[in-house]
């Protein structure tokens, strides 16, 4: 616990002098005018964009529950809801790309759904959203390390090192998820923790979820593939809420560079800092900077933040909703059950 929080706090460190480098080297006076630019109108457009684009992450979640949790149907504006505030919980803390999923679980527990299936629908969700964003990267640093002319040779290495690493790991849970052999139990057994009496009693649930998962897989290629469509397509979304962005700020890019943007600073979220703070902005400043685009990077950025921003306080204000329903309806039984004691 120690070490995480150290961890932790040296990344936020980073993080902050990183962030607060951008605004020096770009000039209080130079965002201020670059934001004048930015109309309100412009900025409502991006927010609509995004809504949509939230909401085929939904119609995919949504697809893949109904396929386990074939009874009462969660409603849609629930999931949409309950995704927001998976979205908020991952953007305030450090496990940015994982960080929010348990609250999914956990609010679909809370509508009805069993465990294994909420487990299962969310994992295969994500797994979806992993693997369409891990083939628009590796086609990208692809593409860049033909052209030859974006990228230095360590940095291509590098990109390309966390590629196959990333790219074998969602390789190895199609592979054994397919083949029976199961994902995570693999992982569970190469890591002994099944001799463990603390965690070797969740091995038979981690087994029992792997099996709906094989199912899903296996049995039902059309809907795979027509997920995998969906999964692609909030990938393009983001490429062209990149394209949009700039060209609202005067800078037209390329459809390559507005792939480049979307994508390759998205490795930044990997480092355990909150919404990337830092991060973001260096590694956008780092991929304008090699693609030779003049832009006011800081702004760029902090017009996508405005955006998640807004979204985290939607998530935020719908778990607390969630939050106080919960606490009344737990007053309510308890109220019910001593009545019926007595």
């Amino acid at each position: 616990m120690i070490k995480r929080t150290f961890a932790f706090l040296f990344f936020l460190v980073i993080g902050i002098i990183l962030f607060v480098s951008v605004i020096a080297n770009t000039g209080i006076d130079s965002i201020s005018q670059s934001l004048e630019k930015f109309s309100l109108i412009n900025f409502i457009f991006l927010l609509f964009l995004s809504l949509v684009n939230f909401a085929l992450f939904t119609l995919r979640w949504d697809i893949i529950l109904h396929h386990h949790h074939t009874t009462k149907k969660v409603p849609f504006y629930r999931l949409f809801l309950h995704r927001m505030s998976c979205f908020a919980v991952s953007y305030l803390t450090p496990a940015a790309a994982t960080g929010g999923e348990p609250v999914r679980i956990f609010f679909l527990q809370e509508d009805g759904v069993r465990t294994g299936d909420a487990v299962s629908s969310t994992v295969i969700d994500k797994v979806f959203e992993f693997t369409a964003l891990t083939l628009f990267i590796f086609s990208g640093v692809l593409v860049s390390i033909i052209d030859g002319s974006v990228f230095s040779g360590k940095t291509e290495i590098m990109l390309g090192v966390f590629i196959l690493m990333f790219g074998g790991l969602i390789f190895w849970f199609y592979y054994s998820t397919i083949k029976k052999i199961g994902f995570f139990s693999s992982l569970f057994r190469f890591m002994r923790l099944n001799k463990i009496k603390r965690f070797a009693k969740y091995e038979d649930g981690i087994i029992r979820v792997e099996n709906q998962m094989t199912l899903f897989y296996t049995h039902h290629l059309r809907k795979f593939i027509f997920l995998m469509a969906i999964s692609l397509a909030t990938v393009f979304f983001m490429v062209l809420e990149h394209y949009l962005v700039a060209l609202f700020m005067g800078v037209k890019l390329t459809f390559f560079q507005s792939f480049l943007a979307a994508t390759i600073p998205g490795i930044s979220y990997i480092i355990p800092v909150p919404g990337a703070l830092g991060m973001l902005e260096g590694s956008h400043a780092a991929i304008f900077g090699i693609l030779g685009v003049s832009i006011n990077v800081f702004v760029f950025v902090l017009i996508l933040r405005l955006r998640d921003i807004i979204f985290v306080l939607i998530g935020l204000a719908h778990a607390s909703k969630h939050g106080i329903q919960m606490i009344l309806k737990s007053f309510t039984n308890g109220k019910t059950t001593k009545n019926s004691d007595l």
